[in-house]
Formats: C-alpha cells, sequence, structure tokens
C-alpha cells in the first residue's frame, strides 16, 4: 500500500526556496541588502544621487556660449554660468536619478528660469524655461543629444505633505496647469505661504521653479503612479552665488 508522506513534500518545498535565495544572493554579489525594501527605495525608484553631476562644462543656448560649473553643495548643486558676453549668474539644483534640476537667476535677480540636465557621457544636455514661459530652449554641449520634455499628463490639483529643512511638517495643495510646453504650478500651504511658478517634465522628473522679491525656489519630484514625490529648497538671492550646504525639504503630491 502507498503512504502518503506530507513531510517529504515539505522538505522538498523548503530546498527549493533555499536553492533560490541563494541564487539571488550569488546576483547580489551575496547581499542581503534590497532583498527587503529599504524606507527609501519604498519612496524613490530614482535614488537621489545615483549620477554625479560636478564639472565644468562648455555650453551653448540660444544665442548664448559659456561656461557652466556645477558643483556639489549639501544635499543638492552650486551652478555658475559664465557667458561669453561677460554675464555671470548663479543657481542651486537638486536631483533625482539622472536628472539635475536647477533655478537660477539672470540679468541681476530680475528674471529667473527653471531647467533640467542629463548626464550624458562627459557632457550635458538640458533643457530651461523662462519663469512665466510656455516654451522650452536646449542648452547643452557640443555633443551631447537634445533631450527632450515628457508628456506625462499632469494637469490638476494634488493633496501636499511635506516637511521643512528643519523636518517641521506642513500640508497643503497644488495645482498643475498644462501651458503650452510648460506647466503653471500654483502651490497654497495651510499656513497662507504658496507661490506660483513653472515646470516641465524629463524622464520620469518633473522640475518646478518659482521667484520671488527675497530669492528663488526649486523641486524636483519623480513622477508615479499616486502622484509626485520628491524634494525641494530655496535659496535668497543674497546667498546663490555662496551657498555651500543646502538642506533640501521633502515633499509628496497626491491627486
Amino acid at each position: 500500500m502507498f503512504v502518503k508522506r506530507p513531510w517529504i513534500i515539505a522538505v522538498l518545498f523548503i530546498g527549493m526556496a533555499a536553492l533560490g535565495i541563494v541564487w539571488w544572493l550569488s546576483l547580489n554579489n551575496w547581499s542581503f541588502k534590497g532583498m527587503v525594501p529599504s524606507r527609501e527605495s519604498q519612496h524613490f525608484s530614482r535614488h537621489a544621487d545615483s549620477v554625479e553631476f560636478s564639472g565644468v562644462y562648455a555650453i551653448r543656448g540660444p544665442g548664448y556660449t559659456g561656461t557652466l560649473t556645477v558643483r556639489r553643495a549639501g544635499d543638492g548643486y552650486n551652478l555658475c554660468w559664465q557667458l561669453a558676453s561677460g554675464s555671470v549668474y548663479y543657481g542651486n539644483g537638486l536631483a533625482i536619478g539622472d536628472v539635475l534640476g536647477a533655478v537660477c537667476a539672470v540679468e541681476g535677480h530680475k528674471h529667473t528660469r527653471v531647467m533640467a540636465y542629463k548626464k550624458e557621457a562627459d557632457g550635458l544636455s538640458g533643457l530651461a524655461a523662462r519663469m512665466d514661459g510656455d516654451k522650452l530652449g536646449c542648452e547643452k554641449t557640443a555633443d551631447a543629444e537634445r533631450i527632450k520634455a515628457s508628456t506625462y499628463p499632469l494637469t490638476g490639483t494634488y493633496t501636499v505633505q511635506g516637511s521643512h529643512p528643519n523636518q517641521a511638517s506642513y500640508k497643503g495643495e497644488m495645482t498643475l496647469e498644462r501651458t503650452g510646453a510648460t506647466y503653471t504650478v500654483r502651490c497654497r500651504a495651510s499656513d497662507g505661504s504658496g507661490y506660483c511658478g513653472t515646470g516641465f517634465a524629463v524622464d520620469e522628473v518633473f522640475v518646478t521653479g518659482y521667484s520671488n522679491a527675497m530669492g528663488v525656489g526649486i523641486g524636483v519630484y519623480e513622477i508615479n503612479s499616486s502622484g509626485l514625490e520628491g524634494r525641494w529648497l530655496y535659496t535668497d538671492y543674497s546667498r546663490l552665488a555662496t551657498t555651500s550646504q543646502i538642506r533640501a525639504g521633502s515633499e509628496r503630491a497626491a491627486k
């Protein structure tokens, strides 16, 4: 008579599971890291510092040439444009994955621009928009291929939760309205503060920038199934050229 032995099935199952774990570890340098998603990886598929943007780049944009110097500064980057015309202007930026979002003051802080760059070998390729502008211009190094803006349907109103660099939390609302090649971004926090800026997307990253009487702000967000999630910073005009330790806040925006 044949006698069923359930324990044999259990042993076979455990053995197969063990072999699966050994195979997985062999593909991950025999490390358990990544088997259980970390708190950060649950939020970001594009890690903030997966690409290093520091360097000096010979750039060309619409009607100008010059040099862009990108320098690491704490949680983000300082940027300095020195144009062949003699103009010099400064900005700060934050990165998610291979996209660096930045905001800069132009012409003595009278105008600002928001831009997004991607690293390409030893060069950069970027898109830029004037604040309140509905068009995108290209700024890149000579051999880099021109990048394109993404066409994600981001229009709508989002509920915002975030924290300042000092960890103080806040809530608010963000509205994105399509305006040509860019979005008009309006954000209002529960404490009454807010801004109106300009944004656009490159790959799965949304970049927005704004300015007011005292300084400029930049936000970079990963586009995911629930909305937007990323980091932001604000810098006074007087500190754009000298900031050495950028501290970023964090923010989630869900529809």
